[in-house]
């Protein structure tokens, strides 16, 4: 199995479970992350491209002052699948988790 495969609505939910700071909406992971002012989330957001180019999956992203909004996608098959959650994964660790 790809890891571009279309996950299970179950499948999709358990790995959402182990991943707190991410929502599913309209289809796709969403995570939105205060970094506290509008430098310290652009400067986020060179980190997060690196990463995405490292796993060639590429997030939609937008900043509104200090905060990031991230949504993740697989576009072709489109779904969610196992490369949205390393992506995801990948940016966790850039961003850390709020509680």
């Amino acid at each position: 199995m790809s890891t571009r495969t279309p996950m299970t609505q179950l499948a999709v939910a358990d790995a959402l479970a182990e991943r707190p700071a991410w929502a599913l909406v309209h289809d796709r992971l969403v995570r939105e992350h205060d970094c506290g002012s509008w430098d310290a989330a652009f400067a986020l957001l060179a980190p997060i491209a690196a990463a995405a180019d490292r796993l060639d999956h590429h997030p939609d992203w937008s900043q509104r002052g200090g905060t990031l909004r991230l949504e993740v996608r697989t576009h072709r098959p489109r779904g969610i699948s196992q490369l949205d959650f390393d992506l995801a994964d990948a940016i966790d660790e850039l961003l850390p988790v709020l509680a």
